[in-house]
């Protein structure tokens, strides 16, 4: 799913989202991995990330938080 970084997080609340931007300082991007458990986002990361491309296509890993609710505590 591509789109705004606040139009992914609208669409995937209560998730970690790993997004490729469209370049370093771009506010969209494709949603690579969308998932309630972190680690499960970190795995998608590992096979995505190619430290060649991070200085044109960015990943950027955060979490859609819903309107009324805390983040979730996690130790990174």
């Amino acid at each position: 799913m591509h789109g705004t970084l606040e139009r992914l997080r609208e669409l995937n609340q209560g998730k970690w989202l790993l997004i490729q931007l469209d370049g370093s300082e771009a506010e969209e991007g494709t949603v690579l991995a969308a998932h309630e458990n972190l680690e499960v986002v970190d795995e998608e990361m590992e096979k995505h990330f190619r430290p060649e491309m991070s200085h044109r296509t960015p990943l950027y890993v955060t979490y859609s938080l819903p309107e009324g609710q805390d983040l979730p505590a996690v130790a990174l």
